[in-house]
């Protein structure tokens, strides 16, 4: 039974080349050694960092683009992927440029595990996509408490209004109501 919600995350993958060093929209480096004075919520002002975004843009291969015919294959692999490391996973989302995963790995650092998830969905669709699918790393957010674990569950949900590929567990699929909703972890 679960007995902690941090033993759930949420987290967001991007694809190669969708959010570069010095973007418009924000950004922070792996070590956050630079980062931009906003987000995405709030951009930073126009042109921070305009020359590290130039550089960076020359310098790497075209940006990955999902195509909505092979969101579905990459999302299931991710799952089959995850379920086999024993990680339950309760909903993900896949979009042109990135995916939400929200999975129970318990006490375990989930970067390794996500990373091993990301290499089976981009060896899945290497017909469609050869080369690099996925940016370094991922970004994973624990998740606080029963409404928080909600709120994450209709946001990934929501991505279905964006044309995203949105799989939810087979036996919870509405967001709402009672904890017996919650996948075991």
């Amino acid at each position: 039974m679960l007995t902690e919600w941090t033993a759930w995350v949420h987290a967001i993958i991007t694809t190669y080349g969708s959010w570069l060093p010095g973007d418009p929209r924000g950004f922070r480096d792996h070590d956050h050694r630079v980062h931009s004075s906003g987000d995405y919520k709030s951009p930073p002002p126009a042109g921070e960092h305009a020359g590290l975004y130039r550089f960076t843009e020359a310098n790497t291969k075209a940006a990955v683009f999902l195509a909505p015919d092979v969101r579905e294959h990459i999302a299931i692999a991710l799952v089959e992927k995850l379920q086999s490391q024993q990680v339950h996973v309760r909903c993900i989302a896949v979009a042109g440029t990135h995916a939400h995963i929200l999975a129970c790995v318990g006490s375990q650092d989930a970067k390794p595990i996500i990373g091993r998830a990301k290499q089976a969905a981009s060896h899945r669709v290497r017909d469609r996509l050869p080369g690099t699918v996925w940016a370094q790393g991922c970004h994973v957010v624990r998740v606080r408490d029963e409404s928080h674990y909600r709120s994450i569950v209709n946001y990934i949900a929501r991505h279905a209004e964006d044309n995203a590929y949105v799989w939810n567990h087979p036996d919870l699929r509405r967001a709402s109501g009672p904890a017996s909703d919650v996948p075991t972890c």
